[in-house]
């Protein structure tokens, strides 16, 4: 359920001075003047007022504890949720408005959970009293206790349906007993949706926790605008849940834990939510005890509403961190890192992956080569790879139809024994399994996201998408294929600007949203089958200057496979190539393997690279069959060269 903020604007005015004596009566504000419309602070104690309407933003402002407070949050307090709260606003108004219908189940065949009856919550009070949250938010917040006296969450979405149902211990987690920290409703099913989401003005900042008791501690402070993640830092399934929603919020905040997880869901999120709105809070490390004289660590808000009380976590909560100008960076306050603890996709092919390490986020790479070099294998295998380490991938390509990459995938994904050898008018080709390919589809759905058939090629369009597949689905590989394919929208005289143009806009967005993008630009007609070099590279150089990376792929012809032999028959002039393909790194700024080179073998059932028996018979992660016997090894292309091309024509020595 949505309604929009002009909506609920319309409403506010409608009202115009009424908001405030309505706000006055529901939270029953002590020294109320309602000709200055002024009254003491419910939020804090205060004996001179300072809780003043301003009647152009429709809503009270604390000049003590900076808490902002309009109609709908005094609705809330008495109880309403969000939904409510827009029923009874417009309804004061009166403001025809279809909200549809409350607590209607929308989803087809999902399990809905059973909220833990209203019973007594002992034990549920008694351990978040010791963590400093009253009954009140306890109770406001719906949180309750099963039979076993654990704590119970229950997550409603924005039509107040409950829709996940999670557990706790209500005493200290000791995981020395193996105990488990959370689950969910046994038997029912699990949206991540945000918890406290029906309880959220979409006028106001969104606060984003790590985990309930987080959320809650910023309720106790005063700061009810705030939801938790729910299923752990490191899982980002809300965000795509969410994401129209999320996409409502002028302003959201980012407190995560006080650790390695809590960093990277951090980073994460200003990349996913949009740094131009998003703002985080760095917790403190430790809170100085000066009675014990001594530093105790804090992890999370619930350890500042701990030791600090309310008016410190509010503090941190309105004093969160952006960048007054996001284009720089204070000198000092940039962070020294080692590229081996960057982060980044591999390609899967053990002899790339010790010369470049990964394709580390924040980078731009081109790959190229002649047609028929490998190129469609090499990038597939790089998007499998990703997309098996929990990587989500974007993949354009101008000349292949989705169907025709989603084969180049689905091959390399299956491997040897997944394919099945056919023969048609003496031609040899394989197909994956029906069974194979059912498991590929449900294992790997929403992992990988390809442009469609029928949009437009411009520059424009792709990279929007590539933004949005990127916030609502975390897409962390970027490939285009390829350059010539893509609408500059340039001329005889612009093209070579726009090709700049162009690739610049790759590299910002490479970092802007800290992703890998991969471009594949084709080489220029040479007249001779050979190994490239980088001025082999079309377009204008610039590409090739801003390039962080550049791999060319060459296709080892018959006679590099033969070799030539010195007259005189001691030694070579070119020593044979026992490969099928070799991968050339022309350019490494990061590393500076410049002039390095992998050899690869290609298996045609599979479509795969291969440099030895174990990435031959990679098991994807799709696959979790426990094969009693090995693929035969070596393959028989190692044994014997075939006078057959590895992808299906005759090799010539001839492009």
């Amino acid at each position: 359920m949505f309604v929009e903020k002009e909506q609920i604007l319309k409403a506010k005015t409608k009202l115009g001075d009424r908001n405030a004596d309505l706000i006055a009566e529901l939270l029953q504000l002590e020294k109320y003047d309602a000709i200055n419309k002024k009254a003491l602070c419910p939020w804090h104690n205060e004996d001179t007022p300072s809780f003043i309407y301003n009647p152009k933003t429709f809503q009270f402002h604390c000049f003590g504890c900076s808490k902002n407070t309009d109609i709908i949050d005094a609705y809330m307090y008495t109880g309403m949720t969000y939904l409510e709260a827009l029923q009874q606003l417009f309804k004061e108004a009166k403001i025809q408005y279809s909200f549809g219908e409350k607590g209607v189940k929308t989803k087809y065949q999902y399990r809905y959970p059973k909220a833990e009856p209203l019973n007594d919550k002992e034990h549920t009070y008694k351990y978040l009293a010791q963590r400093c949250i009253s009954k009140e938010t306890v109770d406001l917040l719906d949180v309750r206790e099963d039979a076993q006296g654990n704590i119970s969450f229950n997550y409603y979405d924005t039509n107040d349906v409950l829709c996940l149902v999670k557990y706790r211990p209500s005493h200290k987690i000791d995981k020395n007993k193996g105990e488990v920290k959370a689950w969910c409703q046994k038997d029912a099913d699990t949206t991540p949706l945000l918890f406290n989401m029906n309880r959220i003005n979409i006028t106001a900042p969104l606060l984003i926790c790590e985990g309930e008791i987080d959320c809650m501690a910023a309720v106790e402070a005063g700061y009810t605008n705030a939801v938790s993640v729910p299923l752990g830092a490191q899982n980002y399934g809300w965000i795509e849940e969410n994401f129209d929603w999320l996409e409502q919020f002028d302003n959201i905040i980012i407190c995560a834990d006080n650790d390695e997880a809590g960093t990277k869901m951090q980073k994460e999120c200003v990349f996913r939510l949009g740094s131009w709105r998003t703002k985080f809070i760095d917790i403190p490390r430790y809170h100085y005890d000066a009675e014990k004289d001594k530093q105790i660590p804090m992890k999370d808000l619930n350890h500042v509403l701990y030791y600090e009380g309310k008016q410190a976590v509010l503090d941190l909560i309105h004093n969160a961190k952006d960048s007054p100008v996001d284009s720089v960076a204070d000198f000092a306050d940039i962070t020294n890192v080692d590229l081996d603890e960057l982060d980044g996709i591999k390609t899967g092919i053990p002899e790339i992956d010790k010369r470049l390490m990964r394709l580390f986020y924040g980078t731009f790479t081109i790959v190229t080569g002649v047609n028929g070099s490998g190129k469609s294998s090499f990038l597939s295998q790089l998007i499998c790879n990703a997309i098996d380490d929990d990587k989500n991938a974007f993949l354009y390509s101008g000349e292949l139809p989705n169907f025709q990459s989603k084969n180049w995938v689905n091959y390399i994904l299956a491997g040897q024994r997944n394919v099945k050898e056919y023969c048609s008018n003496g031609a040899t080709y394989w197909k994956v399994t029906p069974e194979a390919q059912k498991a590929i589809n449900d294992y790997y759905r929403g992992r990988l996201f390809i442009y469609k058939d029928g949009y437009n090629h411009k520059v424009d369009t792709i990279l929007k998408s590539m933004e949005d597949t990127t916030r609502k689905y975390g897409c962390k590989l970027h490939i285009i294929d390829n350059l010539t394919s893509v609408d500059l929208e340039a001329n005889e005289n612009t093209k070579y600007q726009k090709q700049e143009e162009f690739v610049t806009r790759l590299i910002d967005f490479a970092k802007k949203f800290n992703v890998a993008v991969v471009l594949v630009v084709h080489p220029h007609k040479i007249e001779t089958m050979r190994r490239l070099s980088k001025m082999d590279i079309q377009g204008i150089s610039a590409i090739i200057d801003l390039a962080h990376r550049i791999l060319s792929l060459y296709r080892v012809t018959s006679a590099d496979h033969i070799g030539e032999p010195k007259r005189n028959g001691a030694g070579w002039f070119k020593e044979p190539i026992p490969y099928d393909v070799i991968c050339d790194i022309l350019k490494d700024r990061l590393l500076g393997f410049e002039g390095s080179s992998a050899g690869l073998y290609y298996d045609r059932p599979s479509r795969r690279f291969f440099v030895d028996e174990a990435s031959l018979d990679k098991n994807y992660k799709w696959d979790t069959t426990n094969y009693s016997s090995p693929l035969p090894f070596p393959p028989q292309q190692l044994l014997q060269y075939d006078a057959e091309e590895i992808y299906g024509n005759r090799i010539t020595g001839e492009q």
